[in-house]
């Protein structure tokens, strides 16, 4: 890893499921200081930090450089069903701070972890940009335009990952741009100067029923929307599931959806 700051992911079944079965790009919710909790090594000493019971085979972790253009809040102080973290630390003596993070895509090199009962840990896979994703992993996902790093260059916007002072542009397309090396089928992907580029994140909001959410995908007449409000009575009146704690989502048909609103956030390195 770069040395930079660096978050750790705790996941569950269903997040673990999302990167090896289908690829899955985006990350949010919970993360923690992943030096400060350098310590928790065994399933049992991790999910002890974060207020759960059990001591499982394994448990598995991403760790990942803190995203550009994500933003790290405290954790919700409101009673919940779930372990919440009012002094904005895990639980025990690991002294790890820990944040609620807007969803994002992966950075570059961001890397999937086991954690096992005797102590091993072991790196399974790690994040290799948009065109290319998770290594091993069984599908490739198409990264969604309102979620993680878009770049402007020579008038074109593309996605992109930042990775030191070079933006890796893919372009999802049938037709390659000029200078693109191909991917995968309608995938092509080029490495540019970081000064050369404007970095960018899209963010689009709306209110569903009253209830605000953000989309982070569109296909059709369906959008799938994440709740900004992890209270779980607002989700249930709409209809959404829990995909872990504090996180909830729906598929929706896009006519129900109103006050929709874009908002263009620029990073400047």
């Amino acid at each position: 890893m770069p040395d930079r700051f660096i978050l750790q992911k705790l996941l569950n079944s269903t997040l673990a499921t999302a990167i090896v079965d289908t690829g899955d790009d985006q990350v949010g919710g919970y993360v923690a200081d992943a030096a400060a909790a350098v310590n928790l090594r065994t399933p049992q000493q991790l999910l002890a930090a974060y207020g759960v019971e059990g001591a499982p085979q394994f448990v598995d972790v991403v760790r990942f450089e803190q995203p550009r253009l994500a933003t790290l809040s405290q954790p919700s102080e409101a009673p919940r069903p779930w372990p919440t973290f009012p002094n904005g630390f895990l639980f025990g003596d690991s002294l790890s701070q820990v944040w609620a993070m807007s969803r994002t895509r992966y950075p570059y090199g961001s890397e999937y972890w086991r954690l096992r009962s005797d102590g091993e840990q072991k790196m399974l896979s790690r994040y290799e940009g948009v065109a290319r994703g998770w290594l091993n992993a069984k599908q490739w996902r198409p990264p969604s335009p309102m979620v993680g790093t878009l770049a402007r260059w020579r008038g074109t916007e593309f996605f992109a990952d930042v990775v030191a002072e070079t933006v890796q542009l893919t372009a999802v397309t049938a037709d390659g741009p000029t200078g693109f090396e191909p991917v995968r089928a309608n995938v092509w992907s080029m490495s540019v100067p970081l000064n050369e580029t404007e970095v960018f994140e899209r963010i689009f909001t709306a209110e569903l029923d009253g209830v605000p959410v953000r989309i982070v995908r569109t296909s059709g007449r369906t959008a799938e929307l994440l709740l900004l409000d992890d209270d779980p009575g607002l989700a249930r009146t709409v209809g959404a599931g829990s995909i872990e704690p504090g996180v909830y989502e729906v598929v929706v048909d896009t006519g129900r959806l109103t006050n929709i609103r874009g908002v263009e956030n620029q990073w400047a390195p």
